[in-house]
């Protein structure tokens, strides 16, 4: 409680209160006239059998439906006897959950927030348990300090939003998969297919090494609005959370990615994107010009009133994020139909 030394840190912790939304900081949330809103982690948004669950249905099935309360529910069944969580029990579960390194609550490093197009830091872990954060480039002085959660592209977007709750800024890592691919992932060698080398053997460059593909189902690396490589390899996201890259550097690596990608594989990506686009129930058009303004626009009506919806807080934050899904389906569809890749056999 407040006699605790902790206090003072824990009411400072920013898992507990209003946080700009969609990745934006303060200044950019006010000049694109966003409300401020409690956001949460999926994980505490109100399961599909529970009144008022509204947040999960506007994901509209997009990833992660089916998966938005593995945390707790795991934390629960673990750790709590599968007993409901008490307020406080819950405010430190999503403390740990959002702000802890892999060695537990680290005063001030807990604050660093997330930014793999702005990083500018290094973790060094020494034998006896000691963490440092390093300065990775120049810091100036009132530069944000930013640190990673999703380094090297193990982790996508969509895991970043369900652990975190929030859309990370550029680069973003987009990931899906429809039935074709999950039949296909059941192969571990299925994906190196997707690249070729100089001398023309499947996924092998000049020096005789493997391409090897950063995840085997779907996957897009959207850098901007408009540069997006499909089928990253490892390769090519590493320097996610390890470092920076220009967009001209950015657009170098991603020609000479789609170069060895072969054009099949790009086909059945595009084909999935646009199928999934055409299945959902609304179009970017309408999530962005109509229902995401209405949900706002009551929100802060209720807001004025004195009251915070957070079931409406949720709903805002899922039709965000599944916007957020949306662009980055319709890039992957316009990525497959203007650039150029590797035409293999199946296409000559």
């Amino acid at each position: 409680g407040e006699e605790s030394k902790w206090d003072v840190y824990f009411k400072f912790d920013g898992s507990s209160s209003s946080v700009p939304v969609s990745g934006l900081d303060n200044g950019e949330e006010e000049q694109q006239g966003h409300e401020q809103r409690h956001t949460r982690t999926p994980t505490q948004w109100k399961t599909e059998d529970q009144p008022g669950s509204r947040a999960i249905k506007e994901l509209q099935g997009l990833p992660p439906t089916g998966d938005t309360h593995r945390h707790i529910n795991w934390y629960t069944a673990a750790c709590n006897d599968s007993k409901e969580l008490t307020p406080i029990q819950l405010k430190a579960f999503v403390m740990f959950l959002t702000r802890a390194a892999d060695r537990g609550m680290v005063p001030m490093y807990d604050l660093m927030n997330h930014h793999n197009g702005l990083i500018n830091t290094r973790l060094q872990v020494d034998e006896e348990g000691g963490m440092s954060v390093i300065a990775a480039t120049a810091i100036e002085a009132n530069e944000p300090i930013y640190n990673t959660y999703s380094r090297g592209g193990g982790e996508s977007t969509v895991d970043v939003f369900n652990t975190y709750g929030f859309v990370e800024d550029y680069p973003q890592l987009w990931r899906w998969s429809d039935v074709d691919m999950i039949v296909k992932a059941e192969d571990p060698n299925h994906a190196f297919g997707r690249y070729v080398g100089p001398d023309e053997n499947s996924g092998i460059d000049a020096e005789g090494r493997a391409f090897e593909p950063n995840s085997h189902h779907y996957e897009l690396l959207v850098i901007s609005p408009t540069l997006a490589a499909l089928h990253p390899t490892k390769a090519l996201v590493h320097i996610l959370g390890n470092g920076r890259r220009t967009i001209d550097e950015w657009k170098v690596e991603i020609n000479n990615h789609h170069a060895t990608l072969r054009k099949s594989h790009v086909n059945a990506m595009h084909d999935s994107a646009l199928a999934v686009l055409s299945e959902l129930p609304t179009t970017i058009k309408e999530d962005e010009n109509t229902i995401l303004p209405n949900e706002r626009r009551l929100f802060e009506k209720v807001k004025k009133k004195g009251r915070v919806d957070q079931s409406k807080a949720d709903t805002i934050q899922a039709i965000e994020y599944r916007l957020a899904f949306k662009k980055a389906l319709k890039l992957a569809v316009d990525v497959a139909r203007r650039e150029q890749f590797y035409l293999d056999s199946e296409e000559l």
